[in-house]
C-alpha cells in the first residue's frame, strides 16, 4: 500500500444509473498503483450491488458502507482510509478522461505541488454532446500572460489568480491534493447533511496552498443533465438556505485568517453570484422567506457607488436582484 499513487475517492448514493460509467473510466486509468475508495452513503436503489460486482473484479476497490450524512462526510470518511501519495475526488455521476490520472500525477511531482488545479469538459447526455466551457471558466492558465508556459515546471498561489478562490470552479473535484499536505491540518471542512459542502474546503485548500500548478488538459467530465442530482433538485427544497451557511463560514474563515482585506471584492462578487442562482429559481414556497434573507446580505456588502462602477457585470446583477426582491415583496 505504501506503493499507491494516487487514492480515488467516490462518494456514492443512489446513482445506479451512471455508476457503471464512473467506474470503467477509474479502473481503465492508464497509470498504475492507484487504490479506488468508493463510500457508499445509505444507498437504497442497486448502487452497492454494482459496487460488490465491481469489487470482485478489481482488488483496487475499496467498499466502505456507512450511513447517509451527504456527500462531504463521505469524502472525509474516504480521506481517512486514503493511502495514496495524491488524492482525487470523482463524482459518481461524473467520469474522467484515460490518462487523467497519469497527467495529474506527473504533473503534481514535477511542480512538486500541493494543489494541482485541472480544466473540464461538460457532457448533456439529453442531446450527447460533450463541450468546453465556452468562457474558459476553469482554465487557470488562461489567466497567465505568457503563452508559453511550461505548465511541467510552472507554480503559483491563488494570490495570482484571485478570481478563482471565491468565483470559479468550487467542485472538488476539479483540483488534484497531495495527500501530505492536506495531512498538516485537523480542520478541513466535511460537512455532514448539507449542500454547498465543496465551497468551504475549496476556500481553505487554495488559501493554504504554498505550491498550485495547472494541468492544461480537459480530464474531468462533469454530466450536467442528472436530473437527481443534488444541486439540480436544490431549488425546491429548504436546503436552499445552505447557501448563507456557505457564505456565514467563508466569510469567517477569511475574517479570522486576515484575508478579507485582500479578497473584499472578490467576497462581494461571490455573494452576488451565489445568491443570483437561486433568487430567481427559488420556489414560491420559500421565495419570501429566501428573498428577505437575500437583501439583508446584499445590504450588509455595502457597495458603494465607486466599487459598482468598477464592476460592470456585478452591478447590473446587484441592481436586478433588489428589483426581482422588491416586486416580489409587492407581489408582482
Amino acid at each position: 500500500m505504501n506503493n499507491i499513487k494516487v487514492s480515488v475517492i467516490i462518494p456514492v448514493y443512489n446513482v445506479e444509473k451512471y455508476l457503471e460509467q464512473c467506474l470503467n473510466s477509474v479502473i481503465n486509468q492508464t497509470l498504475e498503483y492507484i487504490e479506488i475508495i468508493c463510500i457508499n452513503d445509505g444507498s437504497t436503489d442497486n448502487s452497492l450491488k454494482i459496487l460488490k460486482k465491481y469489487e470482485t473484479k478489481d482488488n483496487r476497490i475499496n467498499i466502505i458502507s456507512k450511513t447517509n450524512e451527504g456527500l462531504g462526510a463521505a469524502r472525509k470518511t474516504g480521506l481517512d482510509n486514503a493511502s495514496g501519495e495524491f488524492i482525487y475526488f470523482v463524482d459518481s455521476d461524473d467520469c474522467i478522461v484515460k490518462d487523467a490520472l497519469k497527467k495529474l500525477y506527473e504533473n503534481g511531482i514535477n511542480n512538486n505541488s500541493d494543489i494541482v488545479m485541472l480544466d473540464i469538459l461538460e457532457y448533456n447526455e439529453k442531446n450527447n454532446e460533450l463541450t468546453k466551457n465556452s468562457d474558459d471558466i476553469y482554465n487557470v492558465g488562461k489567466h497567465f500572460n505568457n503563452k508559453k508556459i511550461d505548465f511541467n515546471n510552472f507554480f503559483f498561489t491563488i494570490s495570482k489568480v484571485k478570481l478563482f478562490l471565491l468565483n470559479r470552479g468550487f467542485n472538488t473535484s476539479y483540483k488534484f491534493y497531495k495527500h501530505s499536505f492536506l495531512k498538516k491540518y485537523d480542520d478541513f471542512y466535511f460537512p455532514k447533511h448539507t449542500i454547498f459542502e465543496d465551497m468551504f474546503f475549496h476556500v481553505q485548500v487554495l488559501l493554504r496552498a504554498k505550491r498550485i500548478s495547472f494541468c492544461p488538459y480537459l480530464l474531468y467530465i462533469y454530466r450536467t443533465t442528472n436530473e437527481n442530482s443534488i444541486m439540480n433538485n436544490t431549488n425546491n427544497s429548504i436546503k436552499i438556505f445552505d447557501i448563507f451557511d456557505a457564505i456565514d463560514n467563508i466569510k469567517n474563515f477569511l475574517t479570522e485568517n486576515k484575508e478579507m482585506e485582500n479578497y473584499n471584492m472578490e467576497f462581494k462578487f461571490f455573494v452576488i453570484e451565489q445568491l443570483r442562482q437561486y433568487v430567481s429559481r427559488v420556489s414560491k414556497e420559500y421565495q419570501s422567506q429566501f428573498f428577505e434573507k437575500t437583501g439583508k446580505y446584499l445590504a450588509e456588502l455595502n457597495l458603494s457607488n465607486s466599487e459598482l462602477d468598477k464592476i460592470p457585470y456585478y452591478s447590473t446583477t446587484y441592481h436586478n436582484m433588489i428589483k426581482t426582491i422588491q416586486l416580489g415583496k409587492n407581489g408582482k
